[in-house]
C-alpha cells in the first residue's frame, strides 16, 4: 500500500472512531478520504475495493449502515448520519473495524 493510500485510510479510520464516539458525522463520499482519492476510477485502486472486488463499498458493513439509516425514518431527515441509537453504534463499530482489517499488518493493533 503506498503512502497516499495508507494515509486516506487512516483517515477513514478516524472518521469512524469519530462516528462511533458519537462525536462524528457520515456524509458519504464527501467526507470520506478513500473515496475522494479513488472514487473517480470508480474505486478501482481503493482498498476496500481490493478486498471485496465492488465498487462503492459494496459488499462491506456500510451496506448495512445505510440500509438501517435510511429505513429508519427519524436518521434520514439529516444529511449526513449519526449514531442515533443502539444499531447505529453496533453498524457503525462494524464499519471501523472492517477498515481496520484493510491496513497493512504492521499497523494493526
Amino acid at each position: 500500500m503506498n503512502k497516499e493510500t495508507l494515509k486516506a485510510l487512516k483517515e477513514s479510520i478516524e472518521k469512524w472512531e469519530k462516528i462511533v464516539g458519537e462525536k462524528g458525522v457520515d456524509e458519504g463520499d464527501d467526507n470520506c478520504a478513500l473515496c475522494k482519492l479513488f472514487l473517480k476510477d470508480e474505486c478501482i485502486d481503493c482498498p476496500v475495493y481490493a478486498k471485496t472486488k465492488r465498487n462503492g463499498c459494496r459488499g462491506t458493513p456500510y451496506e448495512d449502515w445505510i440500509d438501517h439509516q435510511g429505513n429508519h425514518f427519524y436518521h434520514a431527515t439529516e444529511l449526513y448520519y449519526v449514531v442515533r441509537c443502539p444499531e447505529c453504534k453496533r453498524l457503525a463499530q462494524k464499519e471501523l473495524e472492517f477498515l481496520k482489517s484493510l491496513l497493512p499488518e504492521e499497523y494493526q493493533k
